[in-house]
């Protein structure tokens, strides 16, 4: 799931499944269909996961794939940030004049600031100069990865909690990957941002007190399964009493698709391309370290034009009832086509 606008009710579900065991049974012919080449109804002008990012462009680098899966899931290479802008839904006309007018004023004022800001780089939006490096997460990033989620996603249900945090960072940080931003704290001129509190020196021995912070990340597990299910996104309880004891939920070692749980960009950096950027270099990465051979991933209704771009395919109404529900399944296939 990703933090990247306001939260909007789901379209209604069209198909109904009774299990989890069925529904992954019932997908399976259909995803293997489906992972071929762009998703139905994607963008004409859709970009490509898979093409690499340009290492000749100023303040562009390709990013080196990992060795194993035991090694880091990306280097740390310098990035910039690419214009993206979302489409908002409209869910009044059942509601009082008043609110409607409310509403849609609010909506107006957004869609504006959101025109505005596809206008806009990251360097516009900051008091100081963006040096961004991209790099897998560990577990001493944890608290600074709550307080992003939590800073982006308004709804405490669609939040990953701290536990869960702590688990994925701990069994399979090589899936993740974060955005930071070496900020001098003096310098920051009154900007304030909830991952500043939490950031760690950049070098002990500067005497500017630079800190490193979190400006944006990608959290994932492995599964078995062909899509992402309520087990993929839950976790075992005892992993630190039985670290290595097999598990049906949570991360799975030998699974061989990408589950995206956390997709997380500030809400004062969203609508500046920060998000795509992140999905473009994650999704570059993953296909060229081939510790998979899918992404999948839930959104909610309002955002499955947006992953169609990167060449996502859209499948069914998901069956996994995190945060109440109302998701959709989305996959991109990782190996070659023939």
């Amino acid at each position: 799931m990703s933090a990247l606008s306001p939260k909007h009710k789901g379209r209604e579900k069209t198909k109904e499944v009774k299990s989890n065991d069925d529904y992954v049974q019932q997908v399976d012919d259909k995803v293997k269909g489906a992972l071929v080449g762009k998703g139905d109804g994607e963008d004409e002008e859709g970009e490509e996961i898979g093409a690499p990012l340009s290492a000749t462009a100023p303040g562009h680098a390709s990013i080196s794939p990992a060795k194993t899966s035991h090694e880091s899931f990306v280097k740390p290479t310098a990035t910039v940030a690419y214009a993206v802008t979302e489409d908002a839904v409209d869910d009044s006309e059942d509601l009082d004049d008043d609110i409607v007018q409310v509403q849609k004023t609010m909506s107006d004022e957004r869609r504006l600031q959101q025109h505005n800001n596809s206008k806009l780089g990251v360097q516009d939006l900051l008091p100081f100069v963006f040096s961004p490096l991209v790099r897998p997460l560990s577990i001493s990033d944890l608290e600074s990865c709550v307080a992003l989620e939590n800073a982006a996603f308004s709804n405490p249900e669609y939040r990953c909690t701290r536990d869960k945090f702590e688990y994925r960072l701990t069994k399979c940080p090589e899936l993740t990957m974060g955005i930071f931003c070496t900020v001098v704290p003096a310098k920051a001129q009154g900007w304030e941002i909830e991952t500043l509190s939490t950031a760690h020196p950049v070098e002990t021995s500067r005497s500017d007190g630079a800190v490193s912070v979190l400006l944006a990340h990608l959290v994932g597990t492995r599964t078995r399964d062909l899509i992402v299910t309520d087990g993929a996104m839950d976790y075992p309880r005892d992993y630190k009493t039985i670290p290595s004891g097999p598990s049906s939920v949570g991360h799975q070692e030998i699974g061989r698709t990408i589950c995206l749980h956390s997709l997380a960009v500030h809400p004062k950096l969203q609508g500046v391309g920060m998000g795509k950027l992140l999905v473009k270099a994650y999704m570059q990465q993953a296909k060229s370290s081939d510790l998979a051979g899918r992404i999948a991933l839930i959104c909610q209704d309002y955002l499955v034009n947006y992953y169609k771009r990167f060449g996502f395919s859209y499948l069914n109404p998901s069956i996994a009832t995190f945060g109440g529900g109302g998701w959709h399944d989305i996959v991109f296939d990782l190996a070659p086509t023939q």
